[in-house]
């Protein structure tokens, strides 16, 4: 459903804890792409459109979400956006409590191998606690783009 804050998972009806929190990122390209507009609950997966966060080009992009508590993570979806779908190729979701994902408390979730343009995915976490989510775009000369990043409390998803 477009617009939904909840998401029913197996017959569980769970929170979207990313919503309307706080995140930054490591650069910001333009006045358009800021960090918020991935938990704004907008789902539309154009940039053009005002929906979807963007970096200027450089190593290492990253965003970041605080979910003020610390939560048990089930999954965390990524909505696409709807051009250069492969800038998304191989950035990495970290959970922890730390703001930096070198910490010794922060957990790789996954690694985005590809999402195809436009779309949403769910990467299951396996109960990983902590209160930061971030995506992290290893390399250099890398745009970081992102359409809509829900992060759902539980446990094996």
């Amino acid at each position: 459903m477009r617009g939904s804050h909840i998401l029913s998972f197996t017959g569980q009806l769970l929170y979207n804890l990313a919503l309307k929190k706080t995140a930054v990122q490591s650069s910001t390209n333009g006045t358009v792409g800021t960090a918020g507009r991935a938990v704004d609950g907008n789902r539309d997966a154009s940039y053009q459109r005002g929906s979807c966060t963007l970096t200027s080009e450089q190593s290492d992009p990253w965003w970041r979400v605080d979910l003020v508590n610390v939560y048990t993570i089930g999954a965390v979806m990524i909505i696409n956006r709807d051009k250069l779908e492969n800038r998304l190729d191989g950035a990495e979701i970290w959970i922890g409590n730390s703001t930096s994902i070198s910490g010794p408390e922060s957990i790789r979730c996954a690694v985005i191998s590809h999402i195809p343009k436009g779309q949403a995915f769910y990467f299951p976490c396996n109960s990983v606690k902590g209160r930061y989510v971030t995506v992290f775009l290893p390399g250099s000369a890398k745009v970081l783009s992102l359409c809509e990043v829900e992060v759902y409390y539980g446990k094996h998803l």
